[in-house]
């Protein structure tokens, strides 16, 4: 079974916003559910679900990297700041006082978070949902893992924020903030279904090394995709959920993994096919 190292945060977003500013985004952007205890999926394939006990990590994506091209996008005036304008500005930092770099790390920050941001997402929800196991994988190979709240935030480390994704209208919300920060907790609202909370980490310190090479920054050659934190899946895990209308021989092929890779996890199949008389 792998070890479970925890992973000690990076250097703070604190560099490039002030401590007062991060604590209040703390507050607004990762609330918890008002019930703790609340029950939370991820759904997935079997491929998914073996890279995770192989692993025994979380693998949070890219914030650009989603098919919701809206994630964590910036605001428009924002977006139409010449490239080459931040990039003289730090090659030519030098010329620039304290206070005016800070100013353009800033713009730099709200531009570019989309590549610093790691995201993991899961369903909020007491029971399975049908939908989910469709959209997730083929209705007949796909498996959920439950946990909780509690349960997700005791296992991760600090510098790992949960929060409830909220729901607007992008448009009326991007000109109403300014604070491009502020987007990664929220979606628009043809994503309310999924209900969604979710794991955020910044990786503010890879930032502040990256800008530093203003010539490697705006043309990266070895940008990641993923960020991976090591989990203890018997403290996470409540319950493994397989698909409905899986087959017999795929559920054993589960509990096997399950016990090769030293877990104990309780497994079972969804009962969503289930006649409800007879």
């Amino acid at each position: 079974m792998p070890n479970y190292p925890t992973k000690t945060s990076r250097t703070p977003v604190g560099l490039i916003m002030e401590q007062e500013r991060l604590d209040e985004f703390d507050k607004t952007l990762f609330s918890p559910p008002s019930d703790r205890a609340v029950k939370v999926w991820r759904y997935m394939n079997y491929t998914s679900f073996m890279a995770l006990l192989n692993s025994g990590s979380l693998h949070l994506t890219r914030c650009d990297q989603f098919d919701d091209h809206f994630e964590g996008i910036v605001p428009e005036e924002d977006a139409r700041l010449q490239r080459d304008q931040y990039k003289d500005a730090l090659v030519n930092k030098s010329r620039l006082t304290p206070g005016q770099l800070a100013e353009v790390l800033e713009k730099v920050w709200r531009k570019y978070q989309r590549h610093y941001v790691f995201i993991n997402c899961w369903h909020i929800s007491s029971h399975e949902s049908a939908a989910l196991w469709k959209l997730y994988g083929t209705a007949k190979e796909s498996i959920a893992i439950q946990t909780t709240y509690d349960r997700l935030r005791e296992v991760l480390p600090a510098s790992y924020q949960i929060g409830e994704v909220k729901y607007v209208d992008h448009e009326t919300y991007m000109n109403r903030e300014k604070d491009g920060f502020f987007s990664i907790m929220f979606k628009r609202k043809s994503f309310q279904h999924e209900r969604e909370l979710r794991v955020c980490y910044v990786d503010a310190y890879e930032f502040q090394q990256d800008v530093k090479n203003p010539a490697e920054f705006f043309c990266p050659t070895n940008a990641r995709l993923v960020e991976t934190v090591p989990v203890d899946l018997n403290a996470l895990v409540e319950s493994v959920r397989i698909g409905p209308q899986t087959p017999d021989w795929f559920v054993k092929l589960v509990k096997d993994s399950v016990l090769r890779f030293g877990y104990n996890l309780p497994v079972s199949q969804s009962g969503l096919d289930n006649y409800p008389f007879g």
